[in-house]
């Protein structure tokens, strides 16, 4: 019996271990994170430097390198985390379609504005201004038609994902005026006038 007790604590304090290890590692990885995108609200993201991410987060070198290979690995994770959040927040309710996606992702928007203001004016070469946006049609193509073949659809799909960014980008500077009802609307508009003139093409 001893022995099971013995065996029994062992575990759960490696468990705790393991456990308080986890959140310092978030813990980390957050301050690193909030520290590279109030320096991208600064400057331009292939100017920070590791250095200064390491001096706002009132950190060293080291522990940034225990974590992430450079500034590109850390703004993709900043990028990974949001999708993952948003991807929760939109899927939390069993009601489906397109339409009600990108209400949702608006919302999320909107709630998280200076976030998505700094990265989607991203000069970055990892995609932050479309990476959600394209996760969100690439989830949704069932909802949207083959224009004419797949080459022909890959050209039409990134018309809609810029389409979709700039009216973004535009409903965030000017301080969120229309409604995130009217905006999805908009950017349904978007999807479909690209299919009726797309088919007329065809």
């Amino acid at each position: 019996m001893c022995c099971e007790i013995d065996t029994y604590k062992k575990s759960v304090d490696k468990s705790e271990a393991i456990m308080a290890d986890s959140r310092r590692t978030q813990m980390t990885k957050s301050l690193l994170q909030t520290s590279l995108i109030e320096l991208m609200q600064e400057k331009p993201f292939h100017k920070i430097t590791i250095k200064e991410i390491c001096d706002r987060a009132d950190l060293n070198r080291t522990t940034f390198y225990l974590h992430y290979t450079d500034q590109t690995e850390l703004l993709n994770d900043v990028i990974t985390q949001l999708e993952n959040e948003l991807s929760q927040y939109i899927y939390m309710s069993d009601e489906n379609g397109m339409g009600y996606k990108i209400q949702k992702y608006l919302e999320y928007v909107k709630g998280n504005a200076k976030v998505y203001r700094t990265l989607m004016r991203s000069d970055d070469e990892g995609g932050a201004r479309t990476r959600i946006i394209t996760d969100i049609i690439r989830d949704n193509k069932e909802d949207l038609p083959m224009f004419g073949d797949v080459k022909k659809s890959r050209y039409i799909y990134k018309f809609i994902i810029e389409g979709i960014v700039s009216v973004v980008l535009y409903w965030i500077d000017n301080d969120f005026d229309l409604s995130t009802e009217t905006v999805a609307d908009l950017i349904l508009k978007i999807v479909s006038f690209s299919q009726e003139k797309s088919e007329s093409m065809v």
